[in-house]
């Protein structure tokens, strides 16, 4: 096939066949001049302000006929080549075509849609009759008679119309017949056949369960419900008083532990009482600190109380002849909901915990590959690339190695998959996730840095291992945090989430406290440590929060948020989101992207783009790889709402992880816009926090920026005083100047009433001038 302009459309527009498809990729990848009109197209298609060409006149050729049948490929080569030559010199006709062809694609591709009531309208009028057929073509208007037989002999028949003698004499076939079966009301019988089986399979379904005699039933299962979840509980449950009657009675029936305490020369013995059913067993004791390992976990302290028996019937423990007091189960010292999702494992007093630290120069990793499930990722470019700086990332969709130190991403919405044979895991990038493939340290052979977003690690292991076996430990990195994963059997499947938090003054320095977490368990066991003496067990079914604060006050549900009833659905294994949104923006994201495209000079064209989802995406792919002075450009030249949103959060999730970010902000802002608006954008992005918004002069500022005429300056205004005064505003940043002026209006007045946009606690002491 030759590679010719009206191919390339085709091409994009995607109506070729799959092997002319290939082979067109092919001639696109050897040929630069081609890969380069491709772009042109697409630019040119994104373009808003072209004019259409001119239909007469010195700059009329080619004309309207001309273009439709260059479309249709019936004209002579020697035309075809005049054609495409007119439009690779003239971005007018260019565009004609491409967008002539992409319009006859899509209506000429899907059927058209015809409303019910017009088509049963038109059916309803039924046959015409013949008689107004063959008869006269409008009222008063005679038919002028054949000339050969303007009369008749005597005697004669006069000589028949021969478009009347065409007609046949039978009756015509009855209309109903002509009607096609699919546009034919269907039977009742067939409209409600599929609702009727529904509603049996559900009355089938419900008597099933209802018919269960266990579920009616009255009788205590307690019994035998913390038998089957011995495994699961990781600390002692409380029982209340009003059931401790009940248990004595059954006692009897429970196996009995009695317990012994030897002294220098005297016994005594403990009343019989229930084994205690919130112990696990030794193979799942709470596991040592990470620095304790060449240490014996099975040794214990004879100055302290064991915090696990064994599940021996007897027990004998030696202790001096001063302390002779009995063996007893330790006191829960968290809330019960802090225990049942995690076990504590807490080192000795008398040893210094040894924090885990990066090692000075990253070892080699084991050999790790990168993957698209559905689309494309993103790796960084190197410096050998031309026309890339340092910071700038390519796309790719074919399988890659990725080595020690290397950053990658997977954009929104696609899914990538980072396969560790030797480490026998695999770690999934969830869509808008960005992380770091690090080497040796401290805590584990290899692991990753998260900068943003979701992974997902599962334990991989073969059928010939033992089912015993150790599952894979990683390490995981967030800004200064280094911590261990192990995944401790084989079928671990585990979930990371990592939010950054936006500061709220100007120059803020949040430090550790720049993320917000949470580790998921969907399946197996997970031993979490922080490389700070604490070793946390977290099983099928729970979770745990990894922000900073959290663990510091020991809260193991994150707080500040709702906590999430269920384990989500994309911790599950081989979760994909099958939706039709997602199916239709991960087809529509493909068709902008190519293999080996730097992000910095494809990206902030598709920002551009007329649809508001593919700019959308286009900017969240300048976030997760921060292209911060592209988002600033987003801000100032896109048009659409929802880029800007993204923009402005990536703007400020990117200024809480290093100091220095502000620095290069106010450069990035003094090269877009002038001095003065540059100055009231990086005031807004660095946020407000309650404080401002009592503050009467800070408070004003914001309710004028409302009628700024920059639109930027009007949404961060306007989500400021929404988040600030939690109260709902009837504003729009793209309203007509009258409009915003009256909401405006309406918040001064309450300013002048209320002194500010939030009035002042009276708690709290008044600020010190």
């Amino acid at each position: 096939m030759r590679l010719t302009l009206r191919t390339l459309i085709a091409y994009l527009d995607d109506v070729l066949e799959p092997n002319q498809i290939k082979e067109i990729g092919k001639k696109l990848e050897e040929s630069s001049y081609a890969s380069s009109l491709v772009d042109r197209i697409k630019d040119v298609m994104r373009r808003r302000r072209l004019t259409a060409p001119e239909i007469e006149g010195a700059g009329s050729n080619p004309d309207a006929n001309t273009i439709a049948e260059y479309l249709d490929n019936t004209l002579t080569p020697e035309i075809v080549a005049d054609v495409e030559k007119v439009c690779l010199n003239s971005d007018v006709n260019l565009v004609e075509v491409a967008a002539s062809h992409q319009i006859l694609t899509l209506v000429l591709g899907e059927p058209a849609t015809v409303n019910a009531n017009t088509r049963e309208r038109i059916y309803a009028l039924g046959p015409i009759a013949d008689e107004h057929v063959l008869g006269s073509v409008a009222p008063g208007v005679e038919t002028a008679p054949n000339q050969n037989n303007t009369t008749s002999e005597p005697g004669q028949q006069p000589a028949q119309d021969p478009l009347r003698s065409s007609v046949p004499a039978k009756d015509p076939e009855p209309f109903s017949s002509r009607i096609p079966d699919y546009l034919k009301t269907k039977p009742l019988w067939k409209r409600f056949t599929p609702y009727f089986l529904i509603l049996l399979a559900a009355g089938v379904w419900a008597g099933l369960f209802f018919g269960d005699p266990t579920f009616f039933s009255n009788q205590d299962t307690s019994t035998q419900l913390a038998s089957h979840s011995q495994d699961n509980q990781v600390a002692p449950i409380p029982v209340p008083a009003d059931t401790e009657q009940t248990e004595t009675g059954s006692a009897e029936n429970q196996p009995v532990t009695t317990q012994t305490t030897a002294t220098d020369g005297q016994s005594s013995t403990k009343t019989p009482q229930s084994a205690p059913m919130d112990k696990k067993p030794l193979a799942f004791d709470a596991p040592p600190p990470a620095d304790a390992e060449n240490e014996s976990v099975a040794k214990p302290n004879p100055t302290k109380t064991p915090s696990v028996e064994p599940p021996a019937a007897t027990q004998t423990v030696k202790t001096d002849t001063t302390k002779t007091k009995p063996l007893s189960t330790p006191p829960a010292t968290t809330a019960p909901d802090k225990t049942v999702a995690l076990n504590t494992a807490n080192i000795p007093k008398n040893k210094i915990p040894q924090k885990i630290e990066l090692a000075d120069v990253p070892e080699k990793a084991p050999a790790a590959q990168i993957e698209s499930e559905n689309g494309f990722f993103l790796t960084r470019a190197g410096d050998k690339r031309e026309f890339a700086d340092k910071n700038d990332w390519v796309s790719r969709s074919k399988v890659s190695p990725i080595q020690a130190g290397m950053p990658v991403a997977s954009p929104e919405p696609f899914t990538a998959r980072i396969n560790i044979p030797e480490a026998l895991c695999k770690v999934v990038l969830l869509p808008g996730t960005a992380v770091t493939y690090e080497g040796k340290n401290k805590a584990a052979e290899m692991g990753f840095k998260i900068q943003e977003g979701r992974i997902r690690i599962e334990a991989s292991r073969g059928l010939n291992d033992a089912k015993n076996a150790a599952g894979p430990i990683l390490s995981i990195k967030v800004r200064n945090e280094l911590w261990r994963i192990e995944l401790v059997t084989t079928d671990s499947v585990c979930g990371i989430e990592i939010d950054a938090v936006q500061p709220s003054k100007p120059g803020e320095a949040l430090g550790d406290n720049s993320y917000t977490g949470i580790l998921y368990t969907y399946s197996g066991m997970i031993r979490f440590s922080d490389g700070k003496g604490k070793v946390q067990t977290i099983d099928a079914g729970n979770w745990m929060s990894l922000s900073a604060k959290d663990r510091a006050e020991e809260k193991i549900h994150p707080s500040g948020q709702s906590k999430p009833l269920r384990i989500p659905r994309w911790v599950q294994p081989d979760f994909n989101d099958n939706s039709y949104l997602a199916r239709r923006s991960i087809a529509a994201f493909a068709k902008e992207l190519n293999d080996d495209q730097l992000v910095s000079l494809t990206m902030p064209a598709i920002t551009k783009d007329l649809k508001p989802n593919i700019s959308d995406l286009g900017t969240k792919s300048l976030v997760i790889t921060n292209r911060y002075q592209e988002l600033v450009k987003v801000l100032n030249e896109v048009d659409h709402h929802e880029s800007r949103i993204t923009a402005i959060n990536g703007i400020r999730n990117w200024l809480s992880r290093d100091p220095e970010n502000g620095k290069l902000l106010t450069v990035a802002l003094q090269e877009q816009f002038s001095p003065e608006l540059a100055e009231i954008m990086e005031r807004l992005l660095w946020g407000f926090q309650k404080e401002d918004a009592q503050d009467r002069f800070i408070s004003g500022r914001l309710v004028e920026w409302l009628e700024h005429p920059h639109v930027a300056v009007r949404e961060l205004a306007f989500n400021y005083i929404h988040q600030l005064t939690g109260r709902p505003i009837d504003y729009s940043s793209i309203a007509t100047p009258t409009q915003r002026r009256s909401t405006a209006r309406k918040w001064f007045s309450h300013i002048e009433k209320h002194g500010s946009l939030v009035e002042p606690d009276p708690a709290a002491p008044a600020p010190q001038k």
